[in-house]
């Protein structure tokens, strides 16, 4: 129990701080660093607020984190602002964003303080539950004598960390009574607020597959699970359950969908995506989990609406005629090979030469092959080509093979934090930061290949600090002056198109000729000659030799267009084998809608029936196809080779 305070304060104030020592350990190392900086602890304050103009340019940028926190900072107002509860939030050097002030405050002290664009950090106004949160990353609770400042004696504060996707603490909520109310509801309620943040900015990461993992069959809710993952399968969001139940770093180590489960990504997209259903995923010590998808990024979802593959959540694998059993085993089936192939690989970890299923490619990477070591390269290709795939083969035949391979994403990474992943940082540079310090991806990659994948992405301004490096062969980490001598071989990749992006201003023309030494360009796979081959082998590969494709299922396959090329084909052929029944090979039937629909008696071909007669045979057609399939509507548009949607259409006509 802590003596009375006012004896702590005294003592503290002379220099013996013993008392203090038993204080919450974040409020005394924050009294610490006031009488370290001469800070007093009797006198005025006078809170510094931001210029209109600087409050502005905040405004704008957190303007992601004020529109994910919004609702959840009024929900904790609504339940606690009757208590005299006011309500904060700070980003994370405690200047004030956002504030919901409680109609029942008397004292004067604290409605000056809870303004937006108030400078509240620890070097003006000292000891605050806002910055002892920040500093140690835990709730904290500063009652009135207890902050380092007289003048806050009448201040009872409590406050959470936010975390932002990838661990890093960019915001506090902070809650403030004039009463001495050491609510732990109140508390419970304030970080839990802090968590729905999280999520919320999980939630709006561009072009993520977000999912919730909870144990057993219970009830979602907030103590769940919440992953983000790119659909190159890398998390590129963790909330802080996540982060402490699998202990990620995603600030320093990149965390790819089979290094946490046994399970296929295609997962997410057959049950999660295309059916709205829950689904279990198994840990490697045996531990299942289970799930669903929380978000399709709003563009994902209008294209899987318009091209017939996202299905009404209602449709149920017993519509689709695949019972739970099967399922189980083909589950089981596939961890198996899963094993093999990862022992596998582990026997022989130089990978035989990719096939591409198109001459172009070989003789291109065959000519990379040559120019590797002595030019950077630069890969171009749509989207799901394969891009990643040449960068690793290259690097595993270059004088750089000794070293490591490592990989960035400039599309996946927020434009705030690009910079120290590429750069590194030194420690204490920004709050949040390691306390160690950190290697950036361009040291972590010297005596090896750096590849810079999606680098049109990049912003300008990390361009002009790229170009200097390539140009001096030195990096600088942020928050450094040292210079730290770095030699790699460059391999970046793009989808864009480069020469516009240059004409628009958003590429450096100058960084273009210091990337592209030579260029390796990978068609589309709709383009290629063998796309045959192409399905042949990845199936192989991700049925360990186990199954085949019949001549029409690779018919269908070599008719559709594949838009999210050998991504999607890949997905297609894993969907097949997961449903397929045991020990025969892959029947057009297997494969996805949108593949097996495009058969030859198209939908123009039915939408352009015009005459009676015709009409009258197409009618008959659809009648007899859902008479066959007992009404199992997918089943029928499957055989009459539409989409569901179309069938719908007919049907309505029929009826009226």
């Amino acid at each position: 129990m802590l003596p009375n305070m006012s004896v702590v304060r005294r003592d503290f104030e002379r220099g013996q701080h013993d008392l203090a020592r038993l204080l919450d350990k974040p409020i005394f190392d924050s009294w610490q660093r006031c009488y370290s900086n001469n800070l007093l602890m009797a006198g005025h304050v006078d809170y510094g607020f931001l210029a209109s103009d600087q409050f502005k340019d905040i405004f704008l940028f957190q303007k992601p984190l004020l529109d994910c926190s919004r609702k959840h900072l009024d929900a904790l107002y609504q339940s606690l602002g009757g208590a005299g509860w006011s309500v904060l939030l700070t980003d994370n050097v405690c200047q004030v964003l956002d504030v919901r002030r409680s109609k029942n405050i008397a004292e004067p002290r604290i409605m000056d303080a809870f303004r937006q664009g108030a400078v509240l950090s620890e070097e003006l106004i000292g000891t605050s539950a806002m910055s002892c949160a920040i500093t140690s990353e835990r709730f904290v609770s500063v009652f009135g004598p207890e902050h380092y400042k007289e003048f806050h004696k009448s201040f009872n504060c409590a406050a959470v960390p936010v975390y932002d996707p990838l661990g890093s603490v960019c915001a506090t909520v902070d809650i403030t009574n004039e009463a001495p109310n050491r609510d732990p509801a109140a508390f419970y309620l304030l970080e839990a607020c802090a968590r729905n943040i999280q999520n919320e900015l999980i939630m709006s990461i561009p072009n993520a597959i977000v999912i919730e993992l909870q144990s057993g069959t219970g009830q979602f809710g907030a103590n769940s699970i919440v992953l983000a993952f790119s659909y190159e399968q890398t998390v590129i969001g963790a909330n802080i359950v996540a982060e402490r139940f699998f202990k990620l770093d995603l600030k320093h180590q990149s965390i790819y969908f089979e290094g946490l489960f046994d399970e296929s990504f295609s997962v997410l997209f057959d049950q999660g995506l295309l059916r709205s259903q829950s689904f279990n995923l198994n840990l490697s010590g045996g531990i299942s989990l289970h799930g669903r998808v929380l978000n399709v990024p709003r563009s994902e979802q209008e294209r899987l609406f318009q091209s017939g593959e996202l299905n009404p959540p209602e449709l149920s694998f017993q519509q689709k005629g695949f019972d739970q059993n099967r399922l189980e085993k083909h589950s089981q089936d596939y961890k198996n090979r899963v094993l093999k192939k990862k022992e596998a690989e582990k026997i022989d970890s130089s990978a035989a030469k990719p096939y591409f299923g198109d001459q172009r490619i070989h003789a291109a990477i065959d000519n990379g092959l040559k120019a590797i070591g002595r030019l950077p390269v630069l890969i171009l290709g749509e989207s799901g080509v394969g891009k990643e795939v040449v960068a690793r083969y290259l690097h595993q035949f270059s004088p750089a093979r000794k070293g490591q391979l490592v990989t960035l994403n400039c599309a996946s990474i927020p434009e705030s934090l690009i910079e120290s992943e590429l750069f590194g940082y030194e420690a204490g540079t920004f709050t949040g930061a390691s306390r160690e310090g950190r290697a950036g991806k361009i040291q972590q990659a010297n005596g090896g290949s750096l590849f810079l994948d999606e680098i049109g992405d990049m912003p300008v301004a990390l361009q002009t600090r790229l170009l200097r490096v390539l140009e001096t062969r030195e990096v600088v980490r942020l928050g450094s002056a040292k210079s730290e001598s770095v030699q790699f071989q460059l391999i970046c990749a793009t989808h864009k198109n480069i020469s516009g992006a240059i004409e628009n201003g958003a590429f450096r023309r100058d960084l273009f000729y210091r990337i592209s030494g030579f260029e390796i360009t990978i068609p589309p796979l709709r383009e290629r000659d063998d796309i045959r081959g192409v399905s042949k082998l990845i199936l192989a590969d991700e049925s360990d030799g186990q199954r085949q494709l019949t001549d029409e299922a690779l018919h269908y396959i070599n008719r559709y267009s594949w838009p999210g090329n050998v991504r999607e084909l890949r997905n297609a052929l894993i969907y097949a084998d997961t449903l397929a029944e045991p020990g025969r090979s892959i029947e057009p039937g297997d494969l996805p809608d949108i593949v097996y629909a495009n058969r030859s008696v198209s939908d123009a071909t039915i939408e352009n029936f015009t005459t009676s007669t015709i009409k009258a045979s197409c009618d008959e057609m659809i009648l007899e196809a859902i008479e066959r399939f007992e009404g199992n509507l997918t089943q029928a548009a499957k055989y009459l080779g539409i989409a569901r949607s179309t069938l719908y259409r007919k049907m309505e006509k029929l009826q009226s």
